[in-house]
This record gives structure tokens, sequence and C-alpha cells, in this order.
């Protein structure tokens, strides 16, 4: 036996330790800028705080208050494919979590098999074997390894579950902007109609007038213009009505299988002007999408502790018991058992760096995703600031539609009037109708920009609170239950 000298025993003992305390230490790649990453205190834009007795979806209630749209709302939650398939992605991660916490246990296996040989020399002879083992393994988380493993699948299960409601809640706002977007739609079709009606009208009286000699032709053929012109409008508002309507069934997950839109009654609402946000710092906690973002930065710090870890010794206990026999059916026949207990330490010598590189690809993509992370974060603040400054802006500028539509339809039937009394030429009749008409069509599509900006406001600052406002019980087409809360 080699006696190894005292001094080098004492180097052995301290570079082992030094491995072990290496090993046991989780290793992050996660900067500490990030991780007290610093939040603004207030939103640039002048906006109120939402206080303790007041919701920030204040107006939301009111938004999808409509019957029909919270039932459609509901099909979609049943029957959208995408939204199906990320809760396929939730039970996928569900089910790794279940194959990683799986190492907390020992691997039990039951081996039976049975050989024949032939022996070849001066004589031929041949031998049966049969055999029948109960192996028992188990492998020791002897660096915290393991842990490291289910500690990412959990993280994994986690942003599995955020992307979920995530995808439930953009789901919702998509299904409520596509149904404003069809209301918008239809109340400009509508606008469309009631103005072609009103330039038949007004042929029939020119054309009236021009046989009694008191018009000219040249008046009767701008009319007759603006007639066709309407008309060419009305048959392209239509097929924008169609294509909308498409959308909400592809939202629904029921197209082609249509639903019949045509007698439902759908009116953008009325909001008020003042909005009420979150802080900053709270906005970003209810954010599914950035909570998400972080657990997936998490996780990949974990996978980075796996990745350090695979390059230290591993541990396995084994034991195995069982029968031999020369005859299958003669096993386990009342003779006597082997059975055996071992431990297998195993080193990683030589790989050719393999490992080294899997752990530095592990750290660079925990910066990767420590850099998406720092995007994603400030781009929802960007994106809430200039939702909050659009709504302001949107919010002025309907107010002065709305006086210029006022204005427009006076001077529109003043402008009429006097040109039948000869007073004015039919160019400004013409003029008074395009700005009667412009100013109508920009109310209704300033409208619908309002309503559709306070939804894109409610589906980054919603949240829990957006989730929990269609709170219910749901059965995909898939043969699992979900449960949305």
């Amino acid at each position: 036996m080699v006696k190894i000298p005292m001094m080098y025993r004492r180097s052995l003992v301290c570079v082992s330790l030094i491995a072990a305390i290496t090993a046991c230490s989780n290793p992050t790649a996660i900067s500490e800028q990030t991780k007290q990453l610093a939040l603004p205190t207030n939103w640039q834009s002048g906006v109120s705080i939402v206080d303790t007795t007041y919701k920030t979806l204040g107006d939301w209630r009111l938004i999808v208050e409509d019957e029909q749209l919270q039932q459609i709302i509901n099909k979609a939650l049943v029957g959208n494919q995408k939204l199906n398939a990320q809760y396929q992605e939730l039970l996928i991660a569900k089910q790794q979590l279940v194959v990683s916490n799986a190492t907390d246990f020992p691997e039990l296996s039951l081996v039976s098999g049975q050989s024949r040989q032939k022996s070849v020399g001066d004589s031929t002879s041949y031998q049966n074997y049969a055999n029948i083992d109960l192996q028992l393994s188990y492998e020791v988380d002897l660096w915290g390894k393991l842990s490291n493993q289910q500690q990412k699948a959990k993280l994994d299960y986690q942003a599995a579950k955020l992307a979920f409601m995530q995808a439930k809640n953009e789901l919702i706002t998509n299904v409520v902007s596509a149904w404003f977007n069809l209301a918008e739609a239809k109340q400009l079709n509508q606008l469309y109609v009631e103005r072609a009606h009103n330039l038949k009208n007004n042929l029939s009286i020119i054309n009236a007038s021009y046989q009694l000699g008191l018009s000219e032709a040249l008046d009767v053929y701008l009319t007759q213009n603006d007639v066709s012109r309407e008309l060419a409008r009305i048959e392209q508002q239509q097929q924008v009505v169609k294509e909308r309507e498409r959308a909400m069934d592809i939202l629904i997950g029921q197209y082609p299988i249509a639903v019949d839109y045509l007698n439902m009654a759908i009116e953008l609402p009325k909001l008020s002007d003042d909005i009420f946000v979150e802080l900053p710092s709270n906005a970003m906690t209810a954010s599914y999408q950035v909570q998400e973002k972080w657990i997936e930065l998490l996780a990949a710090d974990a996978n980075l502790a796996v990745a350090h870890k695979q390059r230290f010794p591993s541990l396995t206990l084994t034991a195995s018991g069982g029968d031999t026999s020369d005859e299958l059916l003669s096993l386990l026949d009342g003779g006597s058992l082997a059975w055996s207990i071992a431990g297998n330490l195993v080193a990683p010598v030589f790989n050719g760096g393999r490992l080294a590189a899997q752990e530095e690809q592990a750290r660079l993509t925990v910066k990767k995703v420590e850099q998406d992370y720092i995007s994603n974060l400030y781009s929802e603040f960007a994106e809430i600031e200039n939702q909050i400054s659009q709504h302001y802006s949107l919010t002025q500028q309907l107010s002065h539609y709305q006086n210029a539509k006022g204005n427009a339809l006076s001077a529109e039937t003043l402008s009429f009037n006097q040109y039948q009394k000869g007073l004015v030429s039919y160019s400004t009749v013409l003029e008074s109708q395009r700005r009667a008409f412009d100013s109508s069509t920009s109310v209704v599509q300033i409208s619908n920009q309002l309503v559709q900006n306070r939804i894109a406001l409610y589906a980054n600052l919603g949240g829990n609170a957006l989730a929990q406002s269609f709170q219910q019980k749901v059965t995909p087409k898939s043969q699992s239950q979900v449960i949305y809360d």
C-alpha cells in the first residue's frame, strides 16, 4: 500500500474541501443592478393615481357590460385554439415538474431474462440461464444539483402559469377590441347609408328644380356623382364589416361557423374623461408579462447552477436482489437468493471541454434573458406612458371633432337652403357636405380609438384584476378541464 505524505494529504483535503464548497454554492449571473432595478416613482404624464376607494379598472365594467359581448368572451375562453394550445404548454410544464420531483425517490425496477449459450470444443454443450432481479437505485443529491433541477422545473411551471394567464387576458382584450372595431365599422356603414339617403333626396330636389329650369345640369351631374360615390363607399364598408365579423369568429374559435352579428346592437361606450392608474411599481407587479419574464430569468439562473454542478462527481447507491436458475420456471422456487449493495462515485475527468462550454452557454443564456427582461420592463413603461398621453390627446380631439360636427351639420343644412333660394352656388353645398361627412366620420373613428386606447391600457394594467372579471370554470375543446382563476 502506497503511503501519502502528510503534507500532500493535507493539500488533498484542502482541495477536496474547496471543491465541495464551490460545488455546493449556487453561481448566479444576474447582476446586482438588475436585482435592484430602480423604477420610476410616478408617470411622466399628469395622471391621477388610484386610491384605495377606486379600482384601476373603473371603466372596464362599463366596457364589457353588454351581455352579448360577455357571451362571446365566454365562447372565446372555451373555443379559442391559441388559448387551448397555451394550456397544453402549462400541462407540459406541470408534467416536467413531476419528472423533476421524481429524483426525490429511489428508482425500483424488475429485470427478468433468459439466455442460451453454446460451447464448441471437443464436444458441443448447451447451457440455459434465467434470472430475475429487483434493482433499486438512488442518486444522492451530493452538491444540490438535483435540487437546482427541481427549482428550475418549479420556476418553469410558474412561468407557464403566468404565460397562460397573460394569454387569457390578451384573448379577452382582443375580443373586446374586435367587438368595438366591429361596432365602429357598422356605425360608419350606417353613416354612409344615411348620407346616401340624404344625397338621393337632394338629387330628387335638384332634379325637380332642373326640370323647372331653376337649376343647372351641372348641379344634377355633381349630385349624381356624389350619390354613386357614396353607394360605392357603402359597398366597401360592408366588406370591412364582413372582415371584422370573420375576425371575431376566429377569436371565438368557431370559424367558419359564423355568429349572427346582423341583429346585434353594438354601440361604442361613452367613457369618463379621467383615467386612474396604479403607481409604476404596482403596475409592473400586476403585469403577468413582466412577472413571467422575471421568473424566466430566475429559471435560467437555476439552470446555470445545474450546469455548474454537472462538472462535479455524482454518487449513486444501488441495491439488487434476485434469483438465477437454468430454467425460467424454476426461478423463486424457494432456493437461496442473491443480493448486493454498491455505491458508485462518477467524476468527469476529460470530456473535451463539453461541460465547461455548457456552463458558459448557460451563463450567457442568463445574460440574454436578463437583457430581454430589462427591455420588456422598459417597453411596458413606455407603452403605458404612450397610452396615457394618447388618452388625453384623443379626448381633446374628440371634443373638437364633436364641435366641428355640430357646426358642419348646421352649415350643411343652411347652405342647401340658401342654394335653393339661389344665394350660393352648388360648390358651396358640396364643400359643406364634405365637411359634415368628414367630421361625422372622425367622431366615430376617434370614439373607437379612445375605447381601444382604454382597452390597451387595461391590458397592461389589468393583471389579476382583469382576469378575475371573467372568473369561471369553462371546458375547452380538449379533454382536460381548465379552471381560469
